[in-house]
């Protein structure tokens, strides 16, 4: 199996407003036609009265029927996530929409273009009121959605977190990558290739959110022991432009680093071509690189990458949130954690590359992978 099929699961203990229509059963009516009889009037009568007394018996048939088995697509999960920019923020959408088309629910995607609190909780409420039976959201900054989620959970609202996790909410339950593991794992790869003496730098697109800060940390870890320096955490901004212009200032500034390491996938592509504007042997590492990333890592500008896989950020809670409402399975709470990857640029492959061609293609393998690995149930309780 290629290599970046190998990482394994583990279990620890959704660009605008949701449509404001509840949705409700609806039941269906059967309607049985009859023609009466002109001949005989108690034979018509007679027709008449067992029409409406199977018509009636019908009804309640089909009714109570629909009231115990309510068809999937009458369940609603909402998706919110704190920006909608970006290759991550793509292949998670192309997740939680997979999951919902498999499941057979409804799913409203939605969140600010740029991140934004107060327009991502307003989106939340929305959805809130548009009466979903569970929300997922990604907590970009985990600081303001205690009474937000708290909020929904009186309503009877089942909320789940992904991707950056709000800990102290009453949200059920937190599907994401095992980030501590997978900044450890890229520090150690990135140590093998610069040795254990230097400079290295490290800077994220922006400072604050706990899994930035995990990163950094994990990192750091992984020179224990060594006497390698690290200068950062920099903070590089997320406009598109700043943020190439920073990596450019910090590699030009410090001709002798060792490497440098980006925090968010945010700086991969950018880190890649100031390599490849400005040359030099310095170890670039960082996070998810989409199609164009790809190709800097293989070319190598880029020399080491960290993949969380956030396709699965996106299908994984939809998928047991789904299964919660339309068979009755029961949330795993807590926090439930997958393996990330670490691919280095001798390491890239074409059916790496091919996944991250489209929304199809990494459809695809994604949903391949959950049913090879048996993952339909992660995040739900036996």
């Amino acid at each position: 199996m290629q290599r970046e099929r190998r990482f394994t699961m583990k279990k620890r203990n959704a660009a605008a407003l949701c449509m404001a229509v509840v949705l409700g059963i609806t039941g269906c009516t059967s309607v049985v036609s009859t023609e009466g009889d002109t001949k005989s009037t108690t034979e018509s009568v007679a027709k008449d009265t067992s029409a409406k007394e199977t018509s009636e018996k019908s009804k309640e048939t089909e009714q109570a029927s629909e009231a115990k088995e309510p068809k999937t697509d009458d369940y609603h999960i909402g998706f919110v996530v704190h920006t909608t920019s970006g290759d991550v923020m793509s292949s998670i959408e192309y997740g939680a929409k997979a999951a919902a088309e498999d499941y057979g629910v409804k799913l409203t995607y939605t969140g600010p273009v740029d991140t934004d609190n107060t327009e991502q909780i307003s989106m939340f409420e929305s959805l809130v009121a548009a009466g979903c039976d569970a929300i997922v959201i990604i907590a970009g900054d985990p600081t303001v959605w205690d009474e937000p989620i708290k909020e929904a959970v009186e309503k009877g609202i089942t909320v789940i977190v992904t991707d950056t996790d709000a800990p102290t909410s009453q949200r059920a339950a937190y599907f994401g990558v095992d980030t501590a593991k997978l900044a450890y794992d890229l520090g150690s790869a990135v140590r093998e290739k610069t040795g254990e003496e230097g400079v290295v730098a490290l800077g994220v697109c922006v400072l604050g959110p706990a899994s930035h800060a995990t990163r950094a940390e994990k990192v750091k870890e992984a020179y224990d022991g060594t006497k390698m320096e690290f200068i950062g955490v920099y903070e590089t901004d997320q406009d598109t432009t700043l943020n190439y212009n920073n990596w450019e200032n910090i590699y030009t500034s410090n001709p002798d680093l060792k490497a440098m390491v980006g925090l968010s996938a945010l700086e991969t592509t950018n880190m890649g071509k100031v390599k490849q504007a400005s040359g030099g042997e310095t170890v670039m590492a960082a996070y998810d690189p989409g199609a164009e990333a790809l190709n800097l890592l293989e070319e190598g500008y880029l020399d080491v990458c960290a993949f969380q896989n956030v396709w699965m950020e996106g299908y994984l809670p939809v998928q047991a949130a789904a299964r919660m409402l339309t068979e009755g399975k029961k949330l795993k709470g807590g926090e439930n954690l997958y393996e990330g990857q670490i691919v280095t640029s001798g390491e890239v492959t074409d059916e790496l590359k091919n996944r991250a061609q489209s929304e199809d293609t990494m459809n695809e393998w994604y949903r391949n992978f959950i049913k090879e690995n048996g993952l339909e149930n992660f995040g739900l309780s036996d």
